[in-house]
Order: structure tokens, then C-alpha cells, then sequence
């Protein structure tokens, strides 16, 4: 049977911050903004036309939305962009993953069914490794072998990559599903220009399709496509390796035209295709130019021609295309048996095209839970952040065994919930950490009852009372070093023959952001934070990861026994802006007992040691504690 090239899944992620056009306007006038001409515009018998109809439009709006076509455009920063503010703002990488995720979520599959990962990009986060590797981290477990394909490219990068996907699934019989993804950052080029056409018409956002291989007698999905390179347009725009952007605005204009024109007929010849059968005309979203020269060189209906991400996102390079069809999909534009021209043209002079019917849509449900039939140790597991972690690794299949300090109906209750929900093992074991009998008693007793142990999640504490040092008694000082730090130690030291793949502590943003009154806990964390470090090295040996996890303030847990006052101050040291809901903490960690990366953390590392940061921003993300 015949194989179809569907979208079994669309995604896209746009820079957070609208960019007016009455905000380019006032840089113009400001002298920051250069070149454009105003009273030329005055003297033109179209604007005078246009003025007719809306007496307040400037010369200016009339050039970019008229003229070009853009209202405003997204950037991850606000306007006007400096160095400084990338520090902190979302990157390709980012804009990727949720791009990504998005188009996991519609399609149904689990990560784990990707067979390749091909990501395409002019403006990565980082030179090295390449950004498929990376982004690929952030959604599989550490064994997965599947193969990754990082494009340096912009406009053409979705299409060159659309073409290779279609080519690694005909040839590769067992694969299933590939992900495409372009992701862009074009803002960052514009820091050293002060050209206002690149303003206008640049932006940032991602977009990513699942393409999957279907079965099927009904021709749909990717019907035909071609790529193809200009020579003639290599030195008319890019940028250099200092980031400087440059642009020879008139023979990008000439030679894209031709070749979206030349493209776009081809497609529809292979397709077998009238012009009047289209439903949909999805170009690379340039700017009017260029659109509308090849619509006018076509004779395409306008109607069809979908260009509202040029005129409210931008031009996003190479995620124009597929940001468009997810935008299509998500205001329920898009019908089954729709027939769809897509064409792209611009850097380094890569061009094409493919046309594409719009398949049935068929949710698809994975059957794949990440940690079935892995063991899964949680202590404290009755406080807020042990209960949600538990809760967390049943719903991915884990079998749990957990450790509570007082005899509490009401974690008995949850223990029953968690078994019926999940339909899963849950052992509870009650063990009171202060008392280190009881410690000695209970590892002897994990050690014979099980053989192995996959994950070890150390969220057991406690605060004490929060008095400063010269208040605290020895007593109270040492019962909160029994439990945050003795007991750790000892049952991360007795349990460690068992362990399999990954430790996790839990630290404190206190660690890093030190409010008054916390000498014994933070005493007690640093302590832990000190014992994991030197434990990693031998842990490695044995080919178990360490990680030690430091949430920020959390809506939830150790927190509620925080005054606004303490909150704020810690908040403030490590720039959090709200407090992260316990839920999302927890399924940040869980992630992490097996994935490389987790979207909403950073990771810092102690030798092989790795401290995951959640929550922190900016220059605070690598805050060291020594």
C-alpha cells in the first residue's frame, strides 16, 4: 500500500513582546531609526488616496502596512533591542522547544516514536552542538539513539528539511514520525543596524510539524516539493559573524519573485493542479513586495492568500510557512481535503515549494509510560512537594515506594487514591528521619525487600523554626541537620548498591538567596548539596546520575512556612517573578530523573554533579553558593 506525508501534528511559539508600528515611528523621529523618507511618501497619489479613507494615517504607517504589509511584529525582547536584554530573554532554543512540545501535544505521539529530529535555524543559541541534538534532549530519555539533523539555514531551512523528512521516512521502513522545526531570533541581528526596513519587517518565533508516514489509498498530506539554491542571491543579504545584518533590499525583491514564481508553477504542474483548485495559498510571509508580485505574476485569488502572520507576527524566516498552517489549524480554517500552495525564498538564495492536502485528522493516543516498571523512592513523601512528585511519577507508570515521617490518615488515603488512579505499586513505609534507629531500620529493610532501585528522590526537610543562629538551640540545629542532612547521606549511602540510573536532592532557593532566620536549614542544605557533589563521581562509576535540584519559592511546600517578607527578598535575589505552581515543580523534577534537559530550568555542573535551577532568570541562573 501506498505511503502518505502528513502534519500529524502542528506547533508554533512566537517572541512574547508586540513591536508597534507607532514604536518604529517614534525611533524614526527620534533619529535612532534611519533612511526613511516621509515626504516622498507625502507626494505620492496612492497616499493621498489612502488618507482619503483614513485621515490619520502617517507617512510611515502607510509605508510599513500598506506598502509592506506589517502591523507589528514579535520580538523576544521590547523594543528597542540591546545586548543586554538577550541575557535574559527566550532564545531559538526555547522558542523551539515550545514549538515543538505544541506539535507533540497535537498530534498525539509520544516522544519516544520520533525516529529523527531535524531542526533548522540562521540564529542558534549556540554555536555548538548543533540545535537538534539539544532541543531532542528536552523530550527523550538518556538512551534514546534516534538520529538528529541541525540545518544552518533561514528562509528555506523548514522546506529543506520537509524534503529530507519525506526521504528519511520512505527509506528508513520501521520509522514512523520525524520532527521539523524551524526556530529564529531576528531580532537580535537588528542590534547593530539602524536601517528601518530590517524593523519592519524581521521578527522571532518557531514552528514545528510531526510528519508522519501513513498507509493510505487516498492521496493527502505532501503531494509535491521542490528546493532549489540562487547563487545569484548570496551576497545580497545576511549577516556577519559579528552579527551585522546586511540587505540589498531590490535584488532580494528581483530574484525571490522569480524564483517563488518558477517554484510555485512547478509544484502545481507535479500536483497536476489548477490554479482554481486551491483553497489555500500559504507564501513565505515577506512582505508585500514580494507576495503580491508572485500572486500578480500567477493571477492567484487574493482571498486566498493567507498572510496574517506577516501582518501581526512578522516575517519569521523559515517558520513562516509552518507557523501559518498551525495558525490555520488552530482558528479551525483548515478542512479536510483542502488544498494548500506553499512557497519560500530568501537567505543565501534557497528557494522552493510543496503543495498539500489536508488529511483526515486522527488522534493518535501513546501508549508509552516513561517510567513504567521503574521503582521510584521518594522520602518525605506526606509533605506537599513528596506527594506531588508521587503523584507525578505514577501517572508515567512508576512503581513507588514511599517514606512518611508521622501515622497520617490522610496520606493513607492518598497512598489508596494513588493505587486505584494509576493502577500502580505503591509501598509506604513509615520512618521518622529525626530518629536515626529508625533510618538504620528502614534501609535494612529496603535492602531486603527490593532487589533494585531505578530513582532515588530525596524531598524529606524541615525549616525548624526559622530563628537566627544566635536563637537556635543546639537541640533544634541538630534535629534539622538529622533530617535534611544525616539521614540523606546515610540512606543514599546504604541504598546505593540498589541504585540504577538517578539521584535527586532537593535543595533551596535559600541556598543561594539567604533570608534571615534559615541559619539551620540552610546550614543543613548546603551540607547536602556539599555530600552530592562528592558523592557524583562514585555514583557515575556505577552509572548513576546525580542531580541536585533547586526550586525557587514554590506555591507550595517549605514555602508556606516563609513570611511574604522572606519570600519577596528571595525572589528578588534570584529574579522569579511569581511563584511557580507545586504541580509544574513537580513534574520539572520528575522529568529530570530521566530526561537530559527540562524546559523552565537551568543547569549548572560541579564537577559530575548536576545543580538544576528552576525558576531562576537571568544573571541569577548560575548564582554560585561558594
Amino acid at each position: 500500500m501506498p505511503h502518505n506525508y502528513i502534519f500529524s501534528g502542528l506547533g508554533h511559539a512566537f517572541g512574547e513582546h508586540q513591536v508597534s508600528n507607532q514604536e518604529l515611528e517614534q525611533a524614526i523621529e527620534k533619529g535612532y531609526l534611519k533612511n526613511f523618507n516621509g515626504s516622498r511618501i507625502q507626494q505620492s497619489d496612492n497616499y493621498k488616496a489612502a488618507l482619503l479613507k483614513e485621515p490619520d494615517l502617517t507617512p510611515f504607517r502607510y509605508m510599513a502596512e500598506h506598502k509592506m504589509g506589517f502591523k507589528t511584529r514579535c520580538h523576544v525582547v521590547p523594543f528597542p533591542p540591546s545586548k543586554a536584554q538577550y541575557a535574559t530573554a527566550k532564545n531559538a532554543l526555547d522558542l523551539a522547544v515550545e514549538a515543538v512540545q505544541m506539535a507533540i501535544d497535537d498530534s498525539g505521539i509520544h516522544a519516544e516514536d520520533v525516529s529523527a529530529w531535524l531542526v533548522s535555524t540562521a540564529t542558534p543559541h549556540e554555536q555548538a552542538p548543533g540545535l537538534a541534538e539539544t532541543l531532542k534532549a528536552y523530550f527523550v530519555n538518556f538512551e534514546n539513539q534516534t538520529e538528529t539533523m541541525s540545518l544552518t539555514s533561514a528562509c528555506g531551512g523548514f522546506n529543506y528539511n520537509l524534503e529530507r523528512g519525506i526521504d528519511y521516512l520512505k527509506t528508513h521502513a520501521q520509522a514512523q514520525h520525524v520532527v521539523i522545526c524551524h526556530t529564529e531570533v531576528m531580532s537580535e541581528l537588528l542590534i547593530e543596524t539602524t536601517e528601518f526596513v530590517p524593523f519592519v519587517t524581521f521578527a522571532d518565533a518557531a514552528a514545528a510539524v510531526i510528519l508522519s508516514k501513513v498507509a493510505s489509498t487516498k492521496r493527502e498530506g505532501v503531494i509535491a516539493i521542490v528546493n532549489y539554491e540562487d547563487p545569484q542571491m548570496i551576497n545580497f543579504l545576511g549577516a556577519t559573524s559579528k552579527g551585522r545584518m546586511y540587505m540589498q533590499a531590490n535584488i532580494i525583491k528581483t530574484r525571490a519573485t522569480e524564483n517563488l514564481i518558477r517554484n510555485s508553477k512547478e509544484v502545481l504542474k507535479l500536483s497536476q493542479w489548477d490554479i482554481d483548485e486551491l483553497d489555500h495559498i500559504v507564501p513565505h510571509q515577506t512582505g508585500h513586495a514580494i507576495v503580491h508580485g508572485v500572486v500578480e505574476a500567477l493571477e492567484l485569488p487574493m482571498k486566498k492568500v493567507f498572510q496574517e502572520i506577516q501582518y501581526e507576527k512578522g516575517n519569521l524566516s523559515g517558520a513562516s510557512i509552518p507557523a501559518a498552517m498551525s495558525c490555520l489549524l488552530q482558528s479551525k480554517r483548515l478542512q479536510v481535503g483542502d488544498k494548500i500552495l506553499t512557497a519560500t525564498a530568501g537567505l543565501g538564495g534557497e528557494n522552493g515549494a510543496f503543495t498539500y492536502i489536508v488529511p483526515q485528522k486522527t488522534q493518535q493516543s501513546h501508549t508509552i509510560l516513561s517510567l513504567k516498571d521503574k521503582i521510584c523512592v521518594v522520602t518525605g513523601a506526606s509533605g506537599e512537594i513528596g506527594q506531588a512528585v508521587a503523584k507525578e511519577a505514577a501517572s508515567r507508570g512508576a512503581r513507588l515506594v514511599l517514606q512518611y515521617r508521622t501515622p497520617n490518615q490522610k496520606f493513607t488515603q492518598f497512598v489508596e487514591w494513588l493505587k486505584l488512579e494509576y493502577q500502580t505499586e505503591v509501598d509506604a513505609y513509615l520512618c521518622d528521619f529525626s530518629q536515626a534507629i529508625e533510618v538504620e531500620k528502614w534501609t535494612q529493610t529496603m535492602v531486603a525487600q527490593y532487589p533494585e532501585i531505578h530513582y532515588l528522590v530525596h524531598t524529606a526537610a524541615t525549616t525548624g523554626s526559622l530563628k537566627r543562629a544566635t536563637e537556635v538551640g543546639l537541640k533544634e540545629f541538630k534535629m534539622v541537620s538529622q533530617i535534611n542532612e544525616w539521614a540523606p547521606i546515610f540512606i543514599t549511602k546504604k541504598l546505593f548498591p540498589l541504585l540504577k540510573e538517578t539521584i535527586l536532592y532537593v535543595g533551596s532557593v535559600a541556598e543561594d538567596a539567604e533570608f534571615s532566620g534559615s541559619s539551620a536549614y540552610v546550614a543543613s542544605k548546603r551540607a547536602l548539596h556539599g555530600f552530592a557533589g562528592s558523592f557524583a563521581p562514585l555514583a557515575q562509576k556505577s552509572g548513576v546520575r546525580s542531580i541536585y535540584y533547586m526550586p525557587g519559592i514554590v506555591n507550595g511546600g517549605m514555602a508556606k512556612y516563609l513570611s511574604d517578607d522572606q519570600k519577596t527578598a528571595s525572589m528578588m535575589a534570584i529574579g522569579q517573578k511569581t511563584a511557580t505552581p507545586l504541580e509544574l515543580i513537580a513534574q520539572r523534577m520528575v522529568s529530570s530523573l530521566y530526561i537530559p534537559k527540562v524546559q523552565g530550568t537551568h543547569s549548572s555542573y560541579e564537577d559530575l554533579l548536576t545543580v538544576r535551577r528552576d525558576s531562576y532568570h537571568g544573571d541569577n541562573i548560575h548564582y554560585s553558593i561558594l
